[in-house]
C-alpha cells in the first residue's frame, strides 16, 4: 500500500502556528527573551521560514495584539448599557468581559503577555498593546465623566475611577482563573459582585436610592 504523504500546510495555517507558538513563549518569557529561533523550532520550521510569513518577532507581536482585541471586542459589549445609561449594567459587562476572557488558557496568555508589556517590556509594546486600551479607557471615562456631571456619580476624577476599577477585575481575575480561589463563585455572580461593590463607593448620595445591584 502506497504510503501517504502528510498534507502540506497552507501559508495561513503556518501563520496561525507561528503566533500560536509565539503566544505562549511571550507569555512564559516575555518579548525580549523570547528569539525567532526558539518560535521556530516549536513548531519545527526554520528561522528564515518564519522571516518569510511574519517579517520580523514585532511583526509577529503586532499580529497578536491586534487579534486580542479583535477577537474580544468589548466596546461592543459596552455599547448597549452605555447608551441606556445602565451603571450597574455597565460595569457588571467590564467585570463580566475581562473574567470570562481570561476562564481559558489562550486568553490568560494574552492576559500575561499584556501585563508584561506593562511593567516590563519597551515602549513600543507598550503603546501597541495600550492603543486598544487607551480607546477602551476612554469610552469609559467619558461614560463616567457624564454621570459625574449629572450627579449620579460622586465628583472624583473619572480617569481614577476606571483605573481603579480595571486594577481590581485584573486582580481578581487572577484569583479566579489562574490561582483558582475563587471557586465558590461563577463568574457571573463574581461579576455581579465587584460591580455592585464598587458602584457603592462612587454613587452619590442623591442617586443611592435608584441604584440597581443585580441583574
Amino acid at each position: 500500500m502506497a504510503r501517504l504523504k502528510p498534507k502540506r500546510l497552507s501559508s495561513e495555517d503556518r501563520r496561525a502556528q507561528v503566533l500560536d507558538a509565539a503566544q505562549s513563549l511571550f507569555a512564559k518569557q516575555g518579548f525580549s527573551a523570547t528569539t525567532l529561533d526558539e518560535i521556530a523550532a516549536r513548531i519545527g520550521l526554520s528561522r528564515p521560514r518564519v522571516i518569510q510569513l511574519f517579517g520580523s518577532k514585532k511583526d509577529i507581536y503586532q499580529n497578536i495584539a491586534e487579534t486580542a482585541y479583535r477577537t474580544h471586542p468589548l466596546d461592543k459589549d459596552l455599547a448597549e448599557p452605555i447608551l441606556r445609561g445602565d451603571d450597574f449594567g455597565v460595569f457588571y459587562t467590564f467585570a463580566y468581559h475581562i473574567l470570562r476572557h481570561t476562564a481559558n488558557r489562550k486568553d490568560r496568555e494574552i492576559f500575561k503577555i499584556l501585563m508584561v508589556a506593562r511593567l516590563r517590556e519597551d515602549n513600543f509594546h507598550r503603546v501597541h498593546f495600550h492603543k486598544q486600551d487607551t480607546l477602551m479607557i476612554s469610552r469609559l471615562t467619558d461614560y463616567v465623566s457624564s454621570r459625574v456631571k449629572q450627579g449620579v456619580f460622586k465628583k472624583i476624577d473619572p480617569r481614577t475611577i476606571i483605573f481603579a476599577y480595571q486594577a481590581m477585575i485584573s486582580n481578581l481575575a487572577v484569583y479566579k482563573n489562574v490561582m483558582k480561589k475563587m471557586d465558590f463563585l461563577s463568574i457571573e455572580e463574581l461579576s455581579q459582585d465587584c460591580a455592585c461593590i464598587f458602584l457603592e463607593g462612587i454613587i452619590s448620595e442623591r442617586s443611592r436610592g435608584s441604584l440597581r445591584t443585580r441583574k
